[in-house]
């Protein structure tokens, strides 16, 4: 028997629509940051969730839902275009996408530390 891989996109959908349905008028744009502290809540149980966030963890949680998966599907969805597509298409993994996303954001920081810190120098050399 294989294993058959979910498309985190169209879950993703999933679990804002069963939010829309379930709490409405519950920002689900702004889903992403909630769902972080729901994961680290999840595994660490160190601090109380009250309010929207008890609701919201609890429909997950009665929906099959690990948080911190889905919390991992929600900034998955912010990466490129690109990489988006090889995901969808299985080419790469979640965790492979996850890096591939954060190389790329951090190289161009890389490329201009030498330049920021020869700015830097210049400038206290001219005091």
């Amino acid at each position: 028997m294989g294993f058959v891989q979910k498309n985190i996109f169209e879950e993703l959908d999933k679990v804002r629509w069963l939010v829309q349905e379930r709490l409405p008028g519950y920002d689900v744009h702004n889903l992403c940051l909630t769902l972080g502290r729901l994961g680290t809540y999840h595994y660490h149980k160190k601090s109380m969730l009250v309010g929207d966030e008890r609701k919201l963890y609890n429909l997950l949680i009665e929906n099959s839902y690990n948080p911190y998966t889905v919390y991992r599907w929600a900034l998955l969805e912010r990466i490129p275009e690109e990489i988006k597509f090889q995901l969808r298409n299985y080419y790469i993994s979640q965790k492979k996408a996850s890096q591939t996303y954060f190389q790329q954001r951090h190289k161009d920081d890389l490329e201009t530390l030498p330049e920021i810190k020869m700015l830097g120098l210049g400038i206290i050399r001219e005091m």
